[in-house]
C-alpha cells in the first residue's frame, strides 16, 4: 500500500496538468476574443462557465462537511479529494468579479430604461440592482471561502492527531457551513440564474440547482478518485465497497435532482398560471426541448439505469461513464437555463458558449490535482483509517 507511506503523494505527473492548463488558457482566450467579436453570446458562455466552476468547487467542501457531521469512517481513504476540490473556490470568486462587468449584457433588470417601463421590475428593484448583486456576490464568496478553509483545516488537523474535542469542533463547523451554504446558494442561484428571467419565479428553483450542483460535484469527485487509483495513488487501499458507496451517492443525488425537476415542471404545468408557464413555453420551442430531454437522459436516466444494480455500481468503467454523463448533463442543464432568455427560441451553441465552459472545467480539475499533489494520498495517521481500509457494506 504505497499510498500509506509517510509523505507519499499522488503521482500525477506534469502531462495531465499541463493539458488541463492549456485547455483553461484556450477557454480564457476565446472569451477575450468573444468580448470584441460576439459579446452578446460570449457572456452567456461565461456565465455558464462561472456557475459550473463555482458549483464544482463548492461541492467538495460541502461533501466533506456532511461526512464530518455524520462521522463517516468509510470515506477516510478518499477524503483528500473533496478537501482538494475547495482549492478552486478563490478562482471562482475571481471569475465572479469578471462577471460583474457583463451584468448589462445578461440581465434585463440592470437597464434603467427597462425598469422604468416595467412595474414588476420596479417592485423588485430593491433587490435586483447592480450594487446589491455585486455586494451579495462578494459576501457569498467570502463566506464560502472562509468556511470551506476552516472545515478543510479542521479535517486535516483531526486526521493528524485524532483529538476527540477537535472532532466535535470539526462537526460544529461542518454543521454551520451546511446551514450557510443552504442559504447562500439559494440566494446565488436566484441572483445568477433565475434573475435572467426577472418576471418568472419558482420556490423549487434553488433546491433543484443545489441538488444538481451536488450531483455534478459527486460525479467530479468520483472521477478524481478513479484517476488517483489508476495513477497508483489509491491502489491497494480503495476497494469495491468505497466505490459502491460513492456510486450510491451519485445515484441518490441525481434522483433527488430529477424529483425536484419533475415537481417544478408538474406543478407549473398543472396550475397553468401565465406568469409561471412562460419559463417552459420558451424551452419547449424547437431544439431547446431536445436539449431539455437530453439533459434528463444524461443527468438522470443514464446514472439511474447504470447504477441501480450492485454489480454495475462497483464496476469502475461503468462508474466513470455514469459520472461523465452527469457532468455533461449538468453542462446541458446550465445551457438550458442560460440560453433561452438570451437567445430566444433559436439556440446557438458554438465556440463562444462551449469554450468558456470547457476551460472552466479544465481549470477546476487542474486546481484540484495541484492541491492533491501537495498532500499525502491517504491520511495515514487518521484515527479511523483502519475502519475505512476494512470497510464492508452490510
Amino acid at each position: 500500500m504505497d499510498a500509506l507511506r509517510p509523505g507519499a503523494s499522488q503521482p500525477m505527473g506534469p502531462g495531465l496538468r499541463t493539458s488541463l492548463r492549456l485547455a483553461a488558457v484556450l477557454g480564457g482566450l476565446v472569451f477575450l476574443v468573444g468580448l470584441f467579436a460576439a459579446p452578446e453570446r460570449v457572456w452567456g458562455g461565461f456565465l455558464m462557465a462561472f456557475v459550473y466552476l463555482a458549483g464544482l468547487a463548492l461541492a467538495g467542501p460541502v461533501f466533506l462537511a456532511f461526512l464530518n457531521l455524520v462521522g463517516a469512517r468509510w470515506s477516510v481513504v478518499v477524503q483528500r479529494v473533496p478537501e482538494a476540490m475547495a482549492a478552486a473556490l478563490p478562482l471562482a470568486g475571481l471569475l465572479g468579479l469578471v462577471l460583474l462587468f457583463g451584468t448589462h449584457n445578461l440581465y434585463e433588470w440592470s437597464h434603467e430604461a427597462a425598469v422604468e417601463h416595467d412595474a414588476l421590475l420596479q417592485q423588485k428593484s430593491g433587490w435586483l440592482n447592480t450594487t446589491g448583486f455585486a455586494l451579495r456576490m462578494l459576501a457569498i464568496f467570502a463566506l464560502w471561502i472562509l468556511f470551506s478553509r476552516k472545515v478543510v483545516s479542521l479535517s486535516r488537523r483531526f486526521a493528524a492527531c485524532g483529538d476527540a474535542e477537535l472532532g466535535r469542533t470539526r462537526a460544529r463547523w461542518s454543521a454551520a457551513f451546511i446551514a450557510v451554504v443552504a442559504i447562500t446558494y439559494s440566494v446565488a442561484s436566484m441572483d445568477w440564474l433565475m434573475s435572467l428571467e426577472p418576471h418568472w419565479f419558482s420556490t423549487l428553483f434553488a433546491l433543484m440547482h443545489f441538488s444538481g450542483m451536488a450531483a455534478a460535484g459527486c460525479a467530479a469527485a468520483l472521477l478524481m478518485v478513479l484517476l488517483l487509483e489508476r495513477r497508483g495513488a489509491l491502489r491497494g487501499v480503495l476497494n469495491a465497497e468505497h466505490l459502491h458507496d460513492m456510486g450510491k451517492l451519485l445515484f441518490a443525488l441525481t434522483l433527488i435532482w430529477a424529483y425536484c425537476w419533475f415537481c417544478q415542471y408538474m406543478l407549473i404545468w398543472y396550475t397553468d398560471i401565465p406568469e409561471e408557464t412562460t419559463h417552459y413555453l420558451l424551452r419547449k420551442q424547437g431544439p431547446w426541448w431536445l436539449l431539455v430531454q437530453a439533459t434528463l437522459v444524461l443527468k438522470w436516466g443514464v446514472p439511474f439505469v447504470a447504477l441501480m444494480a450492485r454489480r454495475t455500481c462497483r464496476n469502475r468503467k461503468v462508474l466513470a461513464q455514469a459520472a461523465g454523463a452527469v457532468l455533461l448533463g449538468h453542462a446541458l442543464d446550465l445551457s438550458v437555463q442560460v440560453g433561452p432568455p438570451l437567445m430566444g427560441a433559436a439556440p446557438v451553441l458554438g465556440l463562444w458558449e462551449i469554450a468558456p465552459v470547457v476551460g472552466a472545467v479544465a481549470l477546476f480539475f487542474e486546481r484540484t490535482l495541484s492541491a492533491l499533489s501537495r498532500v499525502p494520498a491517504v491520511p495515514a495517521t487518521h484515527p479511523h483509517l483502519s475502519d475505512s481500509l476494512t470497510y464492508q457494506t452490510p
